[in-house]
């Protein structure tokens, strides 16, 4: 039985209507897109296809009891959720990750109250925090979520090494800015060499990134992009919406902290304020009159 059967079966009782076609056939879509990443994972065909449908749950004996809109949410929660695609063993990492973490704040704490010298905690801090925050940055990227399938493992190592770059960086500027008699340009020199090589390693790994979105995602993504084109009547008109938005909030936000810094919180919010009424403004003079 393929998948298309297996979803009909499940309905055959149900009146078929618009909106049960439609979810049908977004089910299906989304049982091929978890079959693909099973047998990507080493499950053959049918092992892909049994692990996908117990993954899905009982439906079947959902069906007789929950409206459509009732079952789609009940799909969208087994689907939806992180947990779904987590293994034993990443679930293990990422406990470790964070008593090591743990352990490393601790650590820190401890040693810079007992040695009243700061350099011992920052150094206790790169070694038990920089670590676990690297493997959380691994084992993110290499997870499958309901948004995006996993990242190859040798790409994110790439990101781990221009974000230990980084670390590295930021660590040794503080243990040297907090030397004695080392000022700021001196700190500020040790930071620059792994700083500016890690961002722009970083930037290029971005840039050069594959789109990793599941087909659903695609497909809502492609969906929004038309409802946009009507509601802004042309590409250019809709990237002008984007530009007025953007240079608005930056506006606001310079604003806020000018505000902050000088009157304090008291009146800073008003431009976060000044800036949804702005931006309720400029969606209305950009939007395409009906």
């Amino acid at each position: 039985m393929n998948i298309k059967q297996y979803i009909d079966s499940l309905f055959s009782s149900y009146e078929e209507t618009d909106s049960l076609a439609d979810f049908k056939e977004e089910l299906e879509s989304n049982l091929n897109a978890r079959i693909n990443s099973l047998r990507k994972k080493g499950l053959n065909e049918q092992a892909a296809f049994d692990k996908a449908i117990t993954e899905l749950g009982d439906v079947s004996t959902l069906a007789d009891e929950l409206s459509l809109k009732k079952r789609q949410e009940v799909f969208s929660d087994m689907y939806m959720k992180t947990r779904h695609y987590m293994s034993t063993w990443r679930i293990v990492l990422y406990v470790l990750c964070g008593a090591v973490f743990g352990f490393g704040v601790i650590v820190s704490v401890l040693s810079g109250f007992f040695s009243g010298d700061v350099n011992a905690p920052l150094g206790s801090l790169l070694i038990f925090g920089g670590i676990p925050i690297l493997g959380f940055l691994f084992l993110g990227l290499t997870q499958e979520t309901a948004v995006h399938e996993a990242m190859s493992w040798k790409r994110a190592l790439l990101y781990v090494v221009a974000g230990g770059v980084f670390l590295f960086g930021v660590i040794a500027f503080l243990i040297t800015y907090f030397e004695d008699n080392a000022g700021l340009p001196i700190a500020i020199a040790t930071l620059i060499p792994f700083i500016l090589p890690s961002l722009a390693f970083g930037v290029f790994l971005v840039l050069t990134e594959k789109d990793r979105s599941k087909p659903w995602v695609i497909r809502q993504r492609k969906e929004y992009m038309e409802r946009s084109q009507k509601r802004f009547g042309d590409p250019v008109q809709q990237e002008r919406f984007g530009l007025f938005s953007g240079a608005l909030w930056i506006a606001a936000i310079a604003a806020f902290i000018l505000l902050t810094i000088l009157f304090g919180i008291k009146f800073s919010w008003l431009a976060i304020v000044v800036a949804l009424i702005g931006q309720m403004i400029v969606l209305a003079m950009f939007t395409k009159s009906r």
